[in-house]
């Protein structure tokens, strides 16, 4: 964080979301749709200045973001048949990416507007157009080459969520150990080793794979206390030994913990989904009242960071309002197998071109 999308993607998967050719329906878990607004809020937070708490940064909320992603897409691939795979990709792209090349547009015009277009700005857009983001982007040099000094950062996790969208399913659907416990275990291994960013959704995966394969295990009274015991022991070792294994740990088991299927509410269900393009746009928070403050007294630090909070969860508001929720409602009238077939090749076209620009980007010192 997406720093999550959510991607956090994750912010607003709900029922809408799920396949609908030869999947069987989905359980509904009522706790995420506030935990998707809880990670958003510490993000936006974090990046408009909010104090450090131990571990809790702009980082740790993306890890828990990523493990929940992992558990619920790995959740919906472990039952979608090949046969449902362009509804799948039709799904990820009609709900990421529509809201995600809205914030793209809105940050880098901005960009443009206030510093011009430059040839670090079409690196990074391009970048950021084929999710290629998490794996070019190198730091510190990226925070003095960004548009508007890293505003848009938090795209990385975008590019982690939509990287595993297009792996997962060939990892599972099409390998002999895709639907192994084994085997996801020996992927979380691999990536805390290579590429840490990625254990966190390979653990959601790992963990859902578990609950399919021992239905109800963590359900029973006393397994919740040993789960809630082992989040927080996950969580202190994160405080006293912080590192990329124990915050993917703290990650899956949290979301584990709160994995209880149940019903939905209306409130739970409005915030779960406004967290996605609340995610994506809280950069307008801190711009905004910026601009405001010019014509103000000088406010106190914690009045200027709720400030920013609010006026940020009023732009996500705002953008799930005239995005987000228009798609979600008008999506299912738009599918046709033509079309998810179509979007999965530009989903796969699109990365394909990313890595082969930056490398060439790169190779040319870039």
């Amino acid at each position: 964080m997406s720093l999550l999308s959510p991607s956090p993607a994750s912010f607003a998967l709900s029922a809408s979301d799920r396949p609908r050719s030869g999947v069987r329906s989905q359980r509904s878990y009522p706790h995420f749709d506030w935990l998707r607004i809880v990670l958003a809020s510490l993000v936006a937070l974090s990046h408009q200045g909010m104090p450090t708490i131990g571990p809790i940064d702009a980082s740790l909320p993306v890890i828990v973001f990523l493990a929940l992603s992992g558990w619920l897409i790995g959740g919906i691939l472990f039952e979608t048949p090949v046969s449902g795979l362009p509804r799948f990709f039709f799904n990820r792209a009609t709900r990421i990416w529509i809201p995600y090349l809205v914030a793209v547009v809105l940050l880098y015009g901005v960009a443009a507007w206030r510093e011009g277009v430059t040839g670090y700005w079409l690196k990074y857009l391009f970048y950021d157009l084929t999710f290629t983001h998490t794996i070019f982007t190198e730091f510190p040099r990226a925070l003095s080459e960004m548009p508007l000094k890293g505003t848009g950062n938090h795209f990385w996790s975008i590019s982690v969520e939509e990287l595993f969208y297009l792996a997962a399913p060939l990892a599972i659907l099409f390998l002999p150990f895709g639907k192994k416990l084994w085997g996801w275990a020996g992927i979380v291994l691999l990536l805390l080793a290579l590429h840490p960013n990625f254990a966190a959704i390979a653990l959601g995966v790992f963990a859902a794979l578990a609950a399919r394969q021992f239905p109800g295990w963590y359900l029973q009274p006393r397994m919740q206390i040993v789960l809630w015991l082992g989040c927080a022991t996950a969580f202190a070792l994160c405080w006293r030994y912080d590192g990329e294994a124990q915050r993917a740990l703290f990650a899956v088991l949290l979301v584990q913990c709160l994995a209880l299927p149940g019903q939905r509410n209306g409130i739970g269900m409005f915030l779960g989904a406004v967290s996605y393009p609340f995610y994506l746009n809280h950069w307008m928070g801190a711009f905004a009242v910026n601009w405001l403050a010019k014509a103000l007294p000088p406010m106190p630090a914690g009045m200027w960071i709720f400030a920013s909070y609010l006026v940020a969860l009023m732009a996500g508001i705002a953008t799930w309002a005239l995005v987000d929720r228009v798609v979600m409602r008008a999506r299912d009238g738009w599918y046709q197998p033509r079309v998810g077939i179509l979007l999965t090749v530009t989903a796969y076209g699109l990365l394909v071109t990313g890595l082969v620009g930056g490398t060439i980007i790169r190779s040319m010192g870039g």
